[in-house]
């Protein structure tokens, strides 16, 4: 890191610095430059001290030379225990907070220069993964998230694109903030489900306990309470509160429970796509304004679209070797 300029760093040996100016100094202080200065600098102290002042105390006319060599060792001794006790009053709570700091910064990210990490779920794949705080998150098909490996000391955040589940760990002092590439959800220990495709016009956020607020770019806080849900278009940049909603039905699919509800059948499409690695090409002659509700737990493709053969005025045709799903009109 940089070194800190002169006038800084006396600021902080004499007590007159300001906290950021004091952790300034004494992360540099823990660098191998910022301690050859300390050491360099009370040798130097030690160095300097007069002896002529000292030698007014003592009468020349002593006739021993060996006790005149005494006398002026002793008060050369006593001179450098004091610098020494004076050093030690600077040092020593410069090295206890540094020691402190050092600690903590090895649980959270108090510097805020930390490390970030990437993790991306593809189609096809579901993850589940803890943060260092235990908090739990299931990530859905095709979503990213990014997150530091330590979180800091005042909130803990991440970012994400896709779907994914939070149950977060609660810590009233340290908030939990999922942002949303423009809007971002703040709590402090809540389970939710977000689904926040780029792709997708609208981002959805399901709250199961607790309580959240969805913070939008106009600096606006929605709040929303269990068993709501909050659909935000980037569009229009508008949004609405569906009330009532079935708690936990929005996020079955970590279960690897399929479930849609009056969902249109582009919706559909486009969920089954993302969860099973498959393109549906569909004839033109299909009303977009199909809506499918069903909730199925088979984990094969084929058996997912034979039931919705079943409640539907479709039929599909798999063709895995292209991963292709072909939809028509039923005969």
């Amino acid at each position: 890191m940089n070194r800190p300029s002169d006038n800084k760093i006396e600021k902080v040996l004499a007590g007159l610095a300001t906290p950021e100016e004091a952790r300034e100094v004494a992360k540099w202080f823990a660098t191998d430059e910022g301690s050859a200065y300390i050491s360099n600098n009370f040798d130097a102290d030690i160095n300097s001290i007069p002896l002529e002042d000292a030698d007014l105390l003592i009468d020349h006319s002593v006739p021993s030379e060996k006790m005149f060599q005494k006398i002026n060792a002793r008060i050369r001794s006593k001179l450098i225990r004091r610098w020494t006790f004076r050093a030690a009053a600077v040092l020593l709570p410069l090295v206890l907070i540094l020691g402190l700091y050092l600690h903590l910064n090895t649980r959270v990210d108090i510097f805020g220069a930390g490390e970030y990490a990437e993790i991306y779920v593809p189609k096809g794949e579901r993850m589940q993964m803890m943060f260092q705080d235990g908090t739990k998150v299931y990530i859905n098909s095709d979503s990213y998230m990014r997150y530091p490996r330590k979180f800091g000391i005042s909130e803990r955040t991440v970012e994400l694109k896709g779907e994914a589940y939070f149950v977060v760990a609660k810590n009233k002092n340290r908030p939990f903030v999922v942002n949303l590439n423009g809007p971002s959800i703040r709590v402090l220990g809540t389970s939710f489900n977000v689904e926040a495709y780029p792709e997708n016009d609208d981002i959805k956020v399901n709250l199961d306990e607790g309580r959240i607020n969805l913070k939008l770019l106009s600096d606006v806080e929605v709040p929303v309470s269990p068993g709501e849900c909050v659909v935000y278009n980037k569009n229009t940049k508008s949004y609405r509160v569906n009330r009532n909603t079935d708690t936990g039905a929005s996020s079955v699919w970590k279960s690897n429970v399929i479930s849609f509800k009056d969902t249109p059948l582009d919706e559909v499409f486009s969920r089954l796509g993302r969860w099973y690695n498959v393109d549906f090409e569909v004839e033109n002659d299909i009303h977009s304004d199909l809506h499918i509700t069903l909730v199925s737990r088979h984990t094969l493709i084929e058996k997912v679209l034979e039931d919705l053969a079943k409640i539907s005025p479709l039929s599909f045709r798999y063709d895995e070797q292209s991963a292709k799903v072909y939809v028509s009109l039923k005969k």
